[in-house]
Formats: C-alpha cells, structure tokens, sequence
C-alpha cells in the first residue's frame, strides 16, 4: 500500500506543481514568448532557493523475496519528503520533512525446539533531513546536471510506537502444531537521539524549461541499531535470550520534482 502512495502521489504532485507553474506566465506579464522562455530558463539555472518534492523506494536488507510490494510487508518500502533548499553556485543544501517506512524481520533459532522463531516489528517514522549536494552542469544551457550526494537523517517520532515491553505466545506452526509453542517477554530500549546516513549520486534534467526532474540513486546506512528488543523465552522448562536489533539500511531510488522559487520573483 505504502509503494503505491507513493507512486501515484508523486504522479499527482508533478501534474498539479507543473499547471502552477505555467499559470504564473499570463501574457501580459512579459511581451513575447520567446522572452518568457528566455527568463524562466535562465531563473531555473540561477542560484537561489527551490522546493524539493520526492518519493521513492528502499530495498530493505532482511528482504525475503516475498510479497514485494503489499502492505510494506515486502522487500520494498517507500520514503517520501518536502525540502527546501538554496543552490550557490554547483552546491546545494536542503533541509524539510520526510517519511519513511520500514519493516522489520528477523528469524532466530531455538535449539530445544528444533524450529525458527521469526520477530516482526514496525519502525515508520517522520525525519528531519541534512542534505549536501553537489553537481556539474552540462551543456549550453544547463539543462543536464550529474553530481553526488551525502545526508544526515534525524528521526523525530515513530509513528508506531507501542509499549517498551511485554509478553505473548509464539506458535511455530500456528495451523498443523498449535501444541508446539514458547512463552516469551520482551522489551525494547534505543538511544535518545537516533538517525540513518544516505551517500549516492543522482541527475537533474530541466522540465517544462523552469523546474528540473531529479532521479538519485542512494544507500541507507544507520550509525547503530535504532531500537535492540531483547527476547526471553521459555520452551518446555528451556530458557533462553537473543536481542533483535532494529536498523535502516538498503539502497534506496528516489524520484523528485525540483520547483525553483527565482520563477516567482526574477520574471515579474
């Protein structure tokens, strides 16, 4: 579900962003077409501020290979965000909101049972993004742009954060086994202030010759586990612990559509 969201939303934002645009050139406002053309483009390549509206995919690391897209429960899970930046010369840095989903799932054995006991847990969270960009522009208007990336992601909130700890049953087999089962109790702890690095590189083409296309190519990296759920367990007077650590990794694809603000203020 989260995948889809993200796909037609993005679809939706780029329609919508694109007829504000072009609403702004009435043709009283500049005489000719031509100097309207002339003066968007060279507003969209100038240094300034922009809105950065993107969307995109992450192939989480415990991926299973199983049920690719439905509910994030795959091995696919989506990232959207809102930024604002400002460019100066080939540099760029970018701060807003984003959201991003993330599943997580581990297996572990249980030697008196002979059998695998798999964890789920949900980690989607609101971040705030530190971006640092830099590109080369080519050609004689500037249109294409090839550069690297590297951000700081600070998670401000899970949106699913349940009780720190607590205790249930596990079946092994819940439909042909329901005799073949473990008690267990759990509770979870995290640093104060947690977060994930991305490094990549990624493209801008110029659009509608006012606003860019951007596509990045990144990895994931948490600089710790975000939250490490401890697991007691009890199977047949067998006691046993193992701690789940919970991450944010994988490569990740991003679509965005790069609005800048010059349009609004350097063609009146």
């Amino acid at each position: 579900m989260s995948s889809k969201f993200v796909f037609w939303g993005l679809i939706l934002m780029l329609f919508v962003m694109e007829g504000f645009g072009q609403r702004y050139y009435e043709p009283e406002v500049l005489s000719t077409r031509w100097e309207r053309k002339k003066m968007r483009q060279e507003a969209s390549v100038a240094d300034g501020g922009y809105v950065l509206f993107q969307a995109g995919l992450r192939r989480h690391e415990n991926a299973k290979g199983k049920d690719v897209f439905t509910g994030g429960y795959g091995e696919y899970n989506g990232v959207v965000g809102v930024n604002y930046g400002y460019r100066l010369n080939n540099a760029s840095f970018e701060t807003g909101l984003g959201f991003i989903w993330q599943y997580h799932s581990g297996t572990y054995f249980i030697a008196p049972a002979a059998d695998y006991m798999q964890t789920f847990r949900n980690y989607n969270s609101v971040f705030l993004p530190l971006v640092l960009k830099y590109d080369v522009p080519t050609g004689p208007s500037k249109k294409f742009r090839f550069g690297a990336m590297g951000s700081l992601n600070l998670l401000l909130q899970q949106t699913r954060n349940t009780t720190s700890q607590g205790r249930g049953i596990y079946y092994f087999d819940y439909r042909s086994e329901r005799d073949k089962f473990l008690d267990y109790k759990f509770n979870w702890d995290g640093p104060r202030v947690s977060g994930f690095f991305k490094a990549g590189v990624y493209a801008e083409l110029q659009v509608f010759k006012s606003s860019f296309l951007n596509v990045q190519f990144s990895r994931a990296i948490s600089a710790g586990p975000l939250r490490t759920v401890t697991y007691r367990w009890e199977y047949l007077n067998e006691k046993g612990v193992f701690n789940d650590d919970i991450t944010i990794e994988g490569y990740m694809v991003e679509i965005a559509y790069k609005l800048p603000l010059n349009l609004f203020t350097e063609t009146k």
